[in-house]
């Protein structure tokens, strides 16, 4: 069960300057073009979540489960995803330039198109 609903995030990023989700359960919500630059997200559970589009810019994503996540066009531009589960994402489309992969789980992720990643 999510710890916070789609609107809630909202919310959260529209009245708040430093946003601080770490550890939070966003499993399988639709966060789809949000803009979650510079957010701790950091332990994170971001599982199944529908991240398409969105701005995650030099977001801090530490040890964030993404399984299964979709990030397709996402802009991971200078994102920390050091030892993250990306196990089975799909990052098509998406800008991992100046992204921290270091230990990052990305078996059978989907990395077609990306910018900036080099495997």
């Amino acid at each position: 069960m999510t710890d916070l609903t789609r609107q809630e995030v909202i919310k959260i990023l529209a009245t708040t300057e430093y946003v601080r989700l770490a550890g939070v359960d966003l499993s399988k919500l639709i966060l789809t073009s949000l803009n979650l630059a510079n957010t701790d997200l950091t332990r994170a559970n971001l599982a199944g979540a529908d991240l398409s589009n969105a701005y995650l810019r030099n977001a801090r994503l530490e040890e964030a489960n993404l399984e299964g996540a979709i990030l397709t066009n996402a802009n991971l531009k200078g994102a920390n995803l050091k030892s993250a589960n990306l196990k089975d994402a799909d990052l098509r489309g998406a800008n991992l330039t100046d992204a921290i992969l270091f230990g990052a789980n990305l078996q059978n992720t989907q990395l077609q198109q990306t910018k900036g990643y080099q495997g």
